[in-house]
């Protein structure tokens, strides 16, 4: 193309054309050299391999509050009865309950309060035992049918302490949350990898120290740090994944990571029950090698050092030299001219927000992450208060994502992203808003538990869908910036979540059992309703710089950078 044709660019929003095709050259550049080298070759195959491992660590610590705080059936321990446990002993033994702890309305004990007794040496004497009045618990008795021991019933986080239950989750997250935002700060400013390498060390120790813990102050702080720990080691590398990806192979990143999560979440419930004690179970929960992305190291200027990047993925893929990232002369320069512009232009991660485009967009962007990240990790922690067994609860909810991935590798390049995303999060809504009815007006159990299975499986396709949307609209000089935030406000829901799943046992009467998934389905059918406004990214390389994120979904801007050819406005 000629100078003239060039200048001769029609300006689009007030940027001139001739920018548009730099900024498109600058962007093949890579693009290009990536083809060449390949796409996805046996170097994208293994680094795959290494976010399945670390997204599975992930997963095994995200799962871990469903088995460990799960509150198995309790009643208050009899006082000066050092033998005593919640399964009846003897005909004694169901008398002495009997008499000291009061039957609810159900036919179950109850299991916060017990008659006021009076004891005399250790003794307990019926004699003085006042069915009129009732006291709280001191101690605890629990069923250890299904679990030995669970954090619940080592720390009796029980009754008045049941909030804590709630608290220890929340903990969790908000870990995640800056975890998050450390990630999104130090991966574009350190590099991915060295965030990466902290952030598994950090991983493992924390890991290890739960195993360990016997306070409830260690439990809140050891789960904070696991939470922080797990979200940014995970990013790191999918944002690796993504960028070292071929543009038509960038779903095998989100792919790989759901695969791994499937396949340790039912591993998960495995050693849940083999082991059956929640110290066993977290030390079978209790790292690797990844390269630098090279888009970020030419985003930062570091063309060596991308060259050296790019001529491994050539050797490993069987190429015999990857071609060199600077064509000639005169694009280096322009090249670095153009560097020096964005640096000078993007001085801090709130330039994107001082557009009103970008603005609008990442707003909705971000809420649909809070949307989705609640719903997701609610309905799993609602496993625990639904009825039937835990283990097979557990399992389907995890199987269920094996029809989460079938839909997803369909759909995410024959519909698009955003046709995918509106639809999984509209109908996983809709049958969480339709759990009302079984739970309100009776009905069969499957039935409810099929309905909260489906809404379990869209949303789990949305979430995958949408790490893979979200990370094609940032540029690359921010992206880790912008997964790692959507991420970290995610974290707000995931905040939320584990109230919103006990909801039922704040909010009595027929209405409580329904609360949760009518939480979840309202946020499932607003979320469908706001990704309508974002734009396609299916088949178009990622934007580079924020000018090119601000163009991204315009027709006439994404027909010139598919095309290459300029095309003058019509009068």
């Amino acid at each position: 193309m000629s100078k003239k044709e060039d200048v001769a660019m029609t300006s689009v929003n007030g940027i001139p054309g001739d920018t548009c095709v730099e900024n498109k050259r600058k962007v093949l550049k890579f693009d290009e050299v990536l083809k060449e080298v390949g796409e996805f070759g046996l170097y994208q195959k293994r680094l795959l391999f290494l976010v399945c491992l670390t997204g599975g660590c992930v997963i095994m610590q995200n799962l871990s509050p469903v088995i460990t705080m799960k509150s198995p059936k309790h009643r208050c321990k009899i006082p000066g009865y050092a033998n005593d446990t919640y399964e009846i002993q003897s005909p004694a033994h169901e008398f002495l309950v009997n008499m000291t702890i009061p039957v609810s309305s159900d036919g179950s004990y109850e299991q916060c309060d017990m008659y006021d007794v009076t004891y005399l040496d250790g003794d307990l004497l019926l004699s003085n035992t006042s069915k009129s009045k009732t006291v709280g618990c001191a101690e605890w008795v629990y069923d250890r049918s299904a679990f030995t021991e669970t954090l619940v019933s080592e720390l009796d986080l029980v009754c008045e302490k049941k909030i804590y239950r709630s608290h220890s989750s929340m903990m969790i997250f908000a870990g995640k949350f800056v975890g998050a935002f450390l990630n999104s700060v130090g991966g574009d400013y350190f590099g991915r990898r060295r965030v990466y390498t902290f952030m598994m060390l950090a991983m493992v120790a924390s890991a290890v120290g739960l195993v360990f813990v016997s306070s409830l102050p260690a439990l809140m702080a050891l789960r904070f740090f696991a939470g922080g720990t797990t979200t940014g080691s995970y990013l790191c590398t999918y944002v690796i994944g993504m960028e070292l990806m071929g543009l038509s192979q960038r779903r095998w990143t989100s792919l790989a990571y759901k695969i791994s999560e499937i396949s340790l979440a039912l591993l998960a419930v495995l050693f849940a029950y083999l082991l059956r004690d929640w110290h066993h179970f977290q030390a079978s929960l209790a790292a690797p090698f990844i390269p630098e992305s090279p888009r970020w190291l030419m985003s930062k200027g570091r063309m060596a050092e991308a060259q050296k990047v790019m001529d491994d993925v050539a050797r490993v893929n069987g190429v015999a030299m990857a071609p060199r990232l600077e064509a000639d002369s005169s694009e280096v320069i322009l090249t670095k001219q153009q560097s020096e512009q964005d640096k000078k232009a993007v001085v801090s991660p709130v330039q994107l927000f001082r557009i009103p485009r970008l603005l609008v967009r990442y707003t909705l962007l971000y809420f649909s992450w809070i949307f989705i990240i609640m719903c997701m990790y609610g309905l799993m922690l609602n496993v625990s208060n639904m009825s039937g067994d835990i283990f097979l609860n557990f399992a389907l909810m995890s199987a269920v994502d094996i029809l989460a991935v079938v839909i997803y590798v369909l759909l995410i390049e024959r519909v698009g992203r955003r046709p995918l995303l509106v639809g999984v999060t509209a109908l996983g809504g809709l049958a969480c808003l339709a759990t009302i009815l079984p739970t309100i007006f009776g009905g069969s159990s499957w039935v409810l538990r099929g309905l909260s299975i489906a809404g379990r499986m869209c949303i789990t396709a949305a979430l995958t869908t949408i790490y893979v949307m979200s990370p094609e609209l940032f540029p690359t000089v921010l992206r880790s910036f912008g997964l790692g935030s959507c991420s970290m406000l995610a974290r707000i829901g995931g905040l939320a979540s584990p109230y919103v799943a006990d909801l039922n046992t704040y909010v009595s009467g027929v209405w409580g059992p329904a609360l949760p998934q009518v939480v979840f389905g309202i946020a499932g059918v607003t979320t469908a309703g706001m990704v309508l406004v974002l734009p396609e990214t299916r088949g178009r390389h990622l934007p580079e710089t924020v000018r090119d994120a601000e163009m991204f979904g315009r027709v006439y801007v994404d027909k010139v950078l598919e095309t290459n050819v300029p095309k003058p406005e019509k009068a």
